[in-house]
């Protein structure tokens, strides 16, 4: 196989994504899988205290992608080592020692992380051709893993303030802002990991839900509530809503039951969740659903032979169990498609 090629792409290595390559490995370490994206920029590494991984008692978003990572690493070893020993047996033990390079290793690998964004994925004879922003490979199958992007400037005066106390990532930033007050802004178990992690460094927090609920878990939900220094604000339309301030944030403004409110704070943590992004496959005739997840079938296949999908970006729950299992089986039904 040329270096330019790989049997299976993965675009977007975050929790599903490497799930699929450490399930393709398992069942057929043969196979050369190329991640392309930034592990450590997944919406799985933002995430604050996960609970409800059977086995883990918890853990932080940003240490389970190390943990996987680690452990893809160790696949790659264990590749190289197979592809030492059977140059020994060709070459002879001596002749293999001199010879064998750090380069040759990284070639043996099976699995490899490229820490570059796709750009365009186009359809060709022999499968895939994969373009990044400073490169091209071709595959004979890709699995699409991109997950849910950041929904930005949805609010007014974000833009002026990013940052300038404007922020998207509460778990990433939210130590900078220590004794200060916080707002975020969302809805679901992202908004309320990242409330609970911004309770151990600022003195006060105001969430701001655009719902009737905060649509996370009760277990969650029981946390924040026994927590004084958090307040939440339900029904509020996000278009009423507005960061202010001169050079920096200093406040946000927002209608609550018809009454116009402004309260003061130091950071506002705009943490939405956008449709899926697929401007990457804006030459595929790729079938979606009515919100915008693409459709696949019984074995997250997509309508174009050999293009899988994985994760949220097919509308899967956002659980860590069902995102590492969804990537999973998909590893599995795409290394099945490359064996036939």
């Amino acid at each position: 196989m040329d270096d330019d090629s790989c049997d299976l792409a993965i675009i977007g290595p975050g929790l599903t994504g490497m799930s699929a390559a450490i399930a393709a490995y398992s069942k057929n370490p043969d196979l050369r899988i190329n991640l392309y994206g930034l592990p450590f920029d997944s919406n799985t590494a933002k995430k604050g205290e996960i609970e409800n991984i059977p086995g883990t008692d918890k853990i932080v978003g940003v240490d389970l992608i190390q943990k996987v990572t680690e452990q893809l690493e160790k696949l790659n070893a264990e590749s190289a080592q197979k592809v030492v020993k059977e140059m020994k047996e060709q070459q002879g033990v001596h002749k293999v020692s001199l010879s064998i390079s750090l380069l040759q290793l990284e070639q043996a690998s099976s699995i490899h992380i490229i820490n570059d964004n796709v750009k365009t994925v186009n359809q060709i004879e022999t499968g895939f051709e994969i373009i990044t922003e400073s490169q091209k490979h071709n595959a004979k199958a890709v699995i699409l893993s991109t997950g849910l992007p950041e929904l930005k400037n949805s609010i007014k005066g974000e833009e002026n303030f990013v940052h300038k106390g404007v922020s998207h990532c509460a778990v990433c930033d939210g130590a900078l802002f220590r004794g200060r007050k916080a707002v975020i802004i969302g809805i679901g178990n992202f908004i309320a990991r990242g409330t609970l992690h911004l309770r151990e460094y600022c003195r006060k927090i105001t969430v701001i839900c655009p719902e009737a609920e905060l649509g996370c878990d009760k277990r969650f939900l029981k946390k924040i509530e026994r927590t004084q220094n958090i307040k939440i604000h339900y029904n509020i339309n996000l278009e009423s809503v507005e960061v202010v301030g001169s050079n920096v944030v200093q406040g946000v403004k927002f209608t609550k039951e018809g009454e116009e409110k402004e309260i003061s704070t130091d950071v506002v943590f705009i943490e939405l969740k956008d449709k899926p992004n697929l401007t990457l496959l804006q030459g595929l005739d790729i079938d979606v659903n009515d919100d915008g997840f693409i459709q696949t079938n019984e074995f997250n296949s997509t309508n174009i032979k050999g293009l899988f999908a994985a994760g949220t970006v097919k509308g899967e729950i956002d659980y860590s169990t069902i995102l590492m299992g969804d990537g999973y089986k998909t590893g599995i039904f795409a290394t099945d498609y490359l064996e036939q």
